[in-house]
């Protein structure tokens, strides 16, 4: 699947509220037969690394919303104030969210139905949606299986104005409909804002059976 960046125009749209995904407060996403969110693993953090300076870590906002969109069957949450913009464009759900300062967090999430893709599959999506955006260099490493539903990797690239950035992809697959969520930052800005980050990938719930079937 090629995504284009013109898919992506709606960057420049930020500002403009969501029309595809609504807002609940925020609270458990995982209702009804939700299928359990992913998990933030601190597995992935090497022992001996040196931990960011409390004074230079950006607070983890104290009030957050979920977006959901209960057509693609998905939920998540972000800061409230995330300005937010959503489209369809050649059967593929995109929908952009920038948090508000002072994080300087993106999250960008595509849905689309395929009943033949792998995880390994989704992630291709994401390098292609990062190159969509302009980004060259694009790296993607190894997934991590959280459960047979996720699997979360990290990426580095460098933008469109040639500046490095650095996030975590997570990718889903429900029976027929995949999720791949994007959440980053540039890299002098994403250790700063790293909880957020987890925080924001972390939340991501698919609302029926996961890769299972079961519901």
């Amino acid at each position: 699947m090629k995504l284009t960046k013109t898919t992506f125009a709606c960057l420049t749209l930020l500002a403009t509220i969501s029309t595809g995904c609504t807002v609940t407060t925020s609270g458990s996403l995982n209702t009804g037969s939700a299928t359990p969110a992913a998990k933030a693993s601190t597995a992935t953090t090497p022992a001996a690394a040196k931990t960011v300076p409390a004074a230079k870590t950006v607070p983890v906002p104290a009030n957050w919303i979920t977006m959901e969109d209960g057509q693609k069957g998905y939920s998540f949450e972000v800061p409230e104030g995330t300005e937010r913009h959503s489209e369809r464009s050649n059967g593929v759900d995109v929908f952009i969210a920038a948090i508000p300062k002072p994080s300087e967090v993106g999250v960008m999430v595509m849905a689309f139905k395929d009943p033949n893709l792998t995880k390994d599959d989704l992630v291709k999506v994401a390098s292609g949606a990062l190159e969509g955006l302009g980004a060259k260099n694009v790296k993607i490493g190894s997934l991590t299986e959280l459960s047979p539903d996720y699997s979360l990797a990290s990426y580095t690239a460098l933008n469109e104005d040639g500046k490095p950035v650095k996030g975590k992809v997570l990718v889903a697959t429900d029976v027929t409909d995949n999720y791949v969520m994007l959440v980053g930052a540039e890299e002098p800005q994403y250790q700063a804002n790293e909880k957020i980050i987890d925080q924001i990938w972390g939340s991501f719930s698919m609302h029926s059976g996961g890769a299972s079937g079961k519901s």
